[in-house]
């Protein structure tokens, strides 16, 4: 009765770390599809994760911080 229920939980935790790990490749620029595969994979999946957090952002120029109020854009 404990198996299935562990097993149950280890599913749903491993399609929320794909679809984490989907959404943030989407929103590094990075192939989606590559990275929510990977999170499927046990042992992929932290690491595909801690590489989507080390490598760099691709659409960083559209999404600029500016912390000084004089050098806000128009």
């Amino acid at each position: 009765m404990e198996l299935w229920f562990t097993l149950w939980l280890f599913g749903c935790s491993l399609l929320i770390l794909s679809w984490y790990c989907h959404q943030l490749a989407l929103e590094k620029g990075y192939p989606p599809w590559l990275f929510a595969l990977l999170g499927l994979v046990p042992l992929l999946n932290f690491f595909s994760l801690l590489l989507l957090y080390l490598l760099p952002d691709k659409n960083a120029h559209l999404h600029q911080v500016y912390f000084s109020k004089h050098r806000q854009r128009p």
